[in-house]
């Protein structure tokens, strides 16, 4: 099928394309590889509409490389290419970092010969071998990059895969970034081992031998790298016996008079009174993987077997009569073998309400979801808890069981910011909430559309070109380390820009040239791009309903990518 009857057979069939714009413009050209010339066949080149909404539509490119988009409107258009596991391609960029060119057409204007440029994806093999030098075979191997979690930065997971049989393994379709590289099991250790003789294990670490993440080597990652010889030698060392007992049990009602469980998210349907539910998992979520167990009656002891030495948190729960007790405790298993103690305690329910502040767009859907995520979850069941909004804004999350929880809420419209979050006398606006036993504590949740917005244009002085810098504000003092409030946008080929919804503030406000946005909106980027070109960095401070102009001036590309991998 060539590009030109593709492109109508995407028509016919995507009524959210442009052809409700239909026009008489033309655009074609052809994708090659940016490394050997060649022509790319197959590949998925999306053109983009810049109106809101945004209007697109798609076309394969032929066995020549080309495609073709037709009955095409006069405006402005973003052409980009990609290929599952071989690149992207972005129309006038000769990098991924790069925010490439927009086409403009003018009425019935026909613009051929285009060439987009496939840059690769990276990729890394290497082997992993057991302490003997044999192959470890079904191995699983992850790449993980840096990311925040109300602040804290943790590590994300990236692309996987496990070792062969030989031991090897192969990843490809890396983008560019700063990642580390581990190996190990790829989930719970075997079980049923309780010999007094402690087995030998195979020990996860990361590229470069560390076994914890906070050491691990970082892999400054560039377009189309192949990385190769990466290998893993994993240690074995004598696994760990974790066992122990629990306490504090309710009264139990006899078996047969159980009720139904009908609200707890348990193992299952019925309670039963013989055991209590136990889950252990690593508490680092970088070879995380959770197993689950009993308590039996009458002594309530429970025995895990030998495990990877680790840091552990165990988990006990029992439901009685449709009420949750539970308790959790971290164990440090690295030392050598551990008796764990158990004391239950009864959950609590968690009522609260949202307020609005300022005029809302969406008056008829005022309701949102709320995610409680217990911190250092691994092998948890009880890791997210969720309470819909009611028409009054009140809630309940049920079944909170003792300990430090993330609250997370998703805000239902764009131009909305958390305002104030409190827990009882805890300020939880993005920090971590502490529940106790017997807590009659409640949520209160404000939420503001008093946003502001930023206008502009972008300060060159010959030091570049503005046309689509990279428009960034990163927040000063306490929200410097959450992601959620760093604003992005491209400026357009005059260099300017509108940014709204903003959250009230200070900021520090960037424009970059030719850049993307992406690889800045993170607190270490925008620290370091600070220290690079501090008299280029300017502050602004944004109040509620504020509409604030600023010609932020222009930081050369090339002064930027010095912080790039």
């Amino acid at each position: 099928m060539s590009g030109s009857r593709a492109i109508r057979v995407l028509f016919a069939i995507a009524p959210i394309a442009m052809a409700q714009t239909a026009g008489t413009g033309r655009i074609s050209g052809t994708v090659i590889d940016a490394s050997s010339g060649d022509a790319v066949r197959k590949a998925i080149v999306t053109l983009s509409l810049q109106v809101t909404p945004r209007e697109w539509a798609t076309a394969r490119t032929d066995g020549s490389g080309q495609f073709k988009f037709e009955n095409l409107p006069a405006g402005n258009y973003d052409l980009r290419a990609s290929k599952q596991g071989f690149g992207n391609a972005i129309y006038g960029a000769n990098s991924m970092r790069e925010t490439g060119k927009t086409i403009t057409l003018a009425d019935g204007e026909i613009r051929e010969g285009l060439t987009l440029r496939f840059i690769h994806s990276a990729s890394i093999s290497g082997r992993v071998v057991d302490s003997d030098g044999d192959p470890a075979p079904n191995m699983l191997v992850q790449l993980r990059r840096f990311g925040r979690s109300l602040g804290r930065r943790v590590l994300v997971n990236g692309p996987s895969t496990n070792t062969d049989d030989r031991g090897e393994y192969h990843l490809s379709g890396i983008g560019p970034g700063r990642y580390v590289l581990s190996a190990g099991s790829p989930g719970s250790p075997s079980r049923g081992s309780f010999s007094d003789r402690a087995p030998q294990v195979l020990m996860p670490q990361f590229y470069g031998g560390a076994v914890d993440e906070k050491d691990a080597a970082v892999l400054a990652i560039k377009d189309g790298d192949a990385l190769t010889g990466m290998d893993f030698s994993l240690v074995s060392q004598a696994a760990v016996r974790i066992r122990g007992r629990v306490m504090g049990l309710p009264a139990l009602p006899a078996a047969q008079d159980a009720e139904p469980d009908q609200g707890l998210a348990t193992m299952h349907k019925f309670q039963n009174p013989a055991f209590v539910g136990i889950t252990i998992g690593p508490v680092a979520n970088r070879f995380s993987w959770g197993q689950g167990g009993a308590a039996n009656a009458p002594d309530y002891a429970f025995d895990f077997g030998w495990l990877p030495p680790s840091e552990y948190r165990i988990h006990a729960r029992i439901g009685v009569n449709r009420k949750l007790y539970a308790a959790a405790q971290l164990v440090d298993g690295r030392g050598g073998s551990a008796d764990v103690v158990l004391t239950l305690a009864p959950a609590v329910d968690i009522k609260g309400r949202v307020r609005f502040e300022g005029e809302r767009k969406d008056k008829d859907n005022p309701r949102l979801v709320l995610s409680a995520s217990g911190m250092d979850s691994g092998g948890n069941p009880d890791n997210r808890l969720n309470a819909e909004i009611g028409a009054d804004g009140r809630f309940t999350i049920a079944d909170v069981t003792q300990g430090e929880w993330d609250l997370n809420i998703n805000l239902p419209s764009f131009g909305e910011y958390l305002k104030s979050v409190t827990f009882g006398d805890q300020d939880v606006l993005f920090q971590p909430m502490e529940v106790k036993s017997g807590s009659e504590a409640a949520l209160d949740i404000v939420i503001s559309t008093r946003t502001g917005k930023v206008h502009g244009e972008v300060d060159a002085a010959g030091r570049g070109d503005p046309a689509r810098a990279a428009i960034l504000l990163a927040p000063v003092g306490r929200f410097h380390d959450l992601a959620r409030y760093y604003y992005g946008i491209l400026a357009d080929d005059d260099g300017k820009f509108k940014m709204m919804g903003i959250a009230p503030g200070k900021y520090k406000i960037f424009a970059i040239e030719k850049l993307a946005v992406e690889p800045f909106r993170d607190p270490d980027a925008a620290d370091q791009i600070i220290a690079l070109v501090p008299d280029l960095i300017q502050e602004i401070e944004i109040g509620e309903d504020a509409d604030v102009e600023i010609h932020p001036k222009l930081i050369p590309e090339e002064r930027a990518r010095e912080i790039l991998p």
